[in-house]
């Protein structure tokens, strides 16, 4: 097993709560690195969403691909009600925002992310683009995080 993401800061949080599991957790940039290990499982929730630009989306579906062992399945989870399709401005991404904490009625500021959200017509044809089979699709949700969330599973091939 091995857990991913692209923040120095985000996987030494997962050393230091979970020191028993440390030489499962690494720094990783799926757009721009690659694993030597192939995976017979890869579970890939909240990351495509956050990419805006189809060259980094394309990066990542392949990245995807290559990282299968050749009868390995991924299920890829990403915000989507799958038919809307709508993108963010990535030049204002990290800006400032104003939010209402939920629980408080406090204002906080937060900085913005970037986010793309496409229909399941587009993202089919992103994966069978990059090389990936559709094996089932639907909606799904992550709570409390993300009540409505597209999924696909997919292999290689």
């Amino acid at each position: 097993m091995l857990a991913t993401d692209i923040s120095p800061e985000a996987v030494a949080y997962c050393h230091r709560e979970n020191p028993q599991f440390s030489s499962h957790f690494q720094v990783l940039d799926c757009i721009r690195d690659t694993l030597e290990t192939k995976f017979d499982f890869i579970y890939a929730v909240a990351v495509i969403h956050m990419l805006v630009l189809d060259e980094d989306r394309n990066a990542f579906y392949r990245f995807i691909r290559d990282s299968l062992a050749p009868e390995g399945i991924a299920l890829i989870c990403t915000m989507g009600d799958g038919s809307t399709e709508r993108q963010s401005d990535i030049r204002r991404a990290f800006e400032q925002q104003e939010r209402i904490h939920e629980e408080t009625g406090r204002r906080v500021y937060i900085a913005g992310t970037s986010c793309r959200t496409v229909s399941f017509e587009t993202f089919v044809k992103e994966l069978n683009a990059n090389g990936l089979t559709v094996i089932k699709q639907g909606i799904t949700a992550v709570e409390p995080d993300f009540p409505q969330m597209m999924y696909a599973l997919v292999g290689s091939g």
